[in-house]
């Protein structure tokens, strides 16, 4: 049996812009791996919209989503309420979801962004290493639970700086966040969903899928369709 995803990110949506998903929808579900907007409004319009075409929508930021916030524990809060007003969207920061034996877990990662880059003076290290602990936890504890048999992550972030294929600055010596592949005995782990990368990516590397499907607004744009068979 084929579960399949539709994979969208980096919408890089300003205020007011529209976005239109009528009739693109290919799979009862959608990974949406971060960077929808800055604007809390628009980013929770968005969800609402992507809903009425999915059974389940799989949320988590991006780093845009925290651009001139107040702080980002307040930002986070904001983003925690959007996702529970609107029914189907899932935020993924907080929670595993485990589905026809399919494991989905996810966060932002904050890899290769500096402090200053969205909230002056925030630690981000310590969200960076939070977000990492929680990823390893997750995948540890899904080795040993009968009713996984895939792994998909999903991360705002790409997974390491092999994932800039050299068009981006060298990393700034960030703990990778593919570095919770090591939690991963029993090889579960088979699509890892990114954003924060302009290009789009489908490659393989040692049996795992690594997919980037940004929004090209001069172009049309369409969903990834990845489809995991259990």
């Amino acid at each position: 049996m084929d579960i399949g995803f539709d994979i969208i990110n980096d919408l890089y949506l300003e205020p007011e812009e529209s976005f239109n998903w009528e009739n693109k929808a290919t799979s009862l579900y959608c990974i949406v791996s971060g960077n929808v907007s800055s604007d809390m409004r628009t980013l929770r319009q968005t969800l609402a919209h992507l809903s009425h075409f999915y059974q389940g929508i799989f949320y988590i930021d991006g780093p845009l989503e925290f651009n001139n916030a107040i702080s980002i524990g307040k930002r986070y809060q904001e983003i925690t309420n959007i996702c529970r007003m609107i029914h189907k969207v899932v935020f993924l920061r907080t929670q595993v979801i485990i589905m026809n034996g399919i494991g989905i877990i996810g966060a932002n990662g904050w890899f290769n962004h500096t402090f200053n880059d969205y909230i002056k003076n925030a630690n981000l290290e310590q969200y960076k290493m939070q977000d990492l602990a929680y990823l390893l936890h997750g995948v540890k504890n899904m080795q040993i639970h009968n009713d996984v048999k895939k792994i998909l992550i999903v991360s705002g972030t790409v997974p390491n700086e092999t994932f800039y294929f050299g068009e981006e600055p060298e990393s700034q010596n960030d703990t990778p966040l593919d570095l919770v592949l090591k939690a991963d005995s029993m090889d579960k782990i088979k699509y890892w969903s990114f954003g924060s990368y302009k290009k789009i990516v489908d490659t393989k590397i040692n049996d795992i899928n690594y997919i980037n499907n940004p929004y090209i607004k001069k172009q049309p744009f369409y969903a990834k369709r990845v489809a995991l068979d259990i």
